[in-house]
């Protein structure tokens, strides 16, 4: 089998400066004292030294996304990147680190014109919004101005989906609430990401019904992905999965992936061909 260059559609800022703002919140700071013994998974380093990782390893693009991450405690912003910052963590190499524009469902206009300006602006790719802290479902009003901003820019919108490993409610993680936006908007590509665990058969069920839904399977190492979700993804599910490392790590994410039997054809589609699809590239 030839070498795939690989496509990573979910991953975070990764610079030293970056890398502190993301890990101030007492949420984060639980999550990586429980999961990671304190040490962060993620890759702390200049583009120049990123971009040297991903030859090494195999990838030709990584996408960069900046979320706005509401402290569920605190009720107050958390995570909150601007889009100036991450261009400038990335604009060296545009056709490498593709940026996702982020979304405030509580600051609207402010947030429809931060996506209108990465995508226009700086070449962003899409959006990326994590719902759990504010504890809204992705089908609630405040979060269709964004939907109809991306269908305007041509852009798709990914989510995470699946319980919070942050202390932040995890209902509105439930994949099912994807149901009713893809019957509103059914040509705006939407990726549920971080496979949906632990409804799984839910982002199964809602992949398969919609033409426009698709899922990743980032925020999991692929030794450990639900059963479910490996069975979808080697077989009738095979043009809708996208492959992500979420901060893991590219040479585990990789590694592991290629553990997984399937056929060459439907390892290339995961790894990079749904990716330029879906995402235009």
């Amino acid at each position: 089998m030839e070498e795939i260059k690989i496509i990573d559609v979910m991953n975070y800022p990764f610079t030293p400066e970056l890398q502190e703002k993301y890990w101030v919140s007492y949420e984060l700071q639980i999550m990586l004292k429980q999961m990671f013994k304190g040490r962060t998974p993620m890759a702390r380093c200049s583009p120049e030294e990123y971009v040297a990782q991903m030859d090494a390893e195999g990838y030709e693009k990584v996408f960069i996304s900046m979320p706005k991450i509401w402290s569920w405690r605190d009720n107050k912003m958390a995570i909150d990147y601007n889009v100036e910052e991450i261009y400038d963590s990335i604009k060296k190499y545009p056709d490498r680190l593709i940026g996702l524009v982020s979304y405030n469902p509580l600051r609207i206009m402010e947030s429809l014109n931060d996506i209108e300006r990465a995508v226009k602006q700086y070449g962003f790719k899409g959006v990326y919004a994590h719902t759990h802290g504010y504890n809204i479902p992705p089908n609630h009003r405040t979060m269709y101005p964004c939907y109809a901003k991306c269908m305007e820019l041509g852009v798709p919108f990914a989510l995470q989906t699946g319980h919070s490993l942050e202390l932040l409610p995890s209902d509105p993680g439930r994949p099912l609430y994807l149901d009713e936006v893809a019957l509103d908007f059914p040509q705006l590509a939407i990726v549920a990401s971080h496979t949906g665990w632990p409804w799984c058969e839910e982002a199964i069920a809602i992949a398969w019904k919609h033409p426009n839904i698709y899922l990743d399977i980032s925020a999991h190492l692929p030794r450990y992905l639900d059963k479910s979700i490996i069975a979808f993804m080697t077989t009738r599910g095979q043009d809708k999965i996208l492959f992500g490392t979420n901060g893991l790590g590219l040479k585990l994410c990789k590694d592991q992936f290629m553990e997984i039997p399937m056929k060459d054809e439907v390892r290339k589609k995961i790894l990079r061909d749904n990716a330029i699809r879906v995402y235009k590239l």
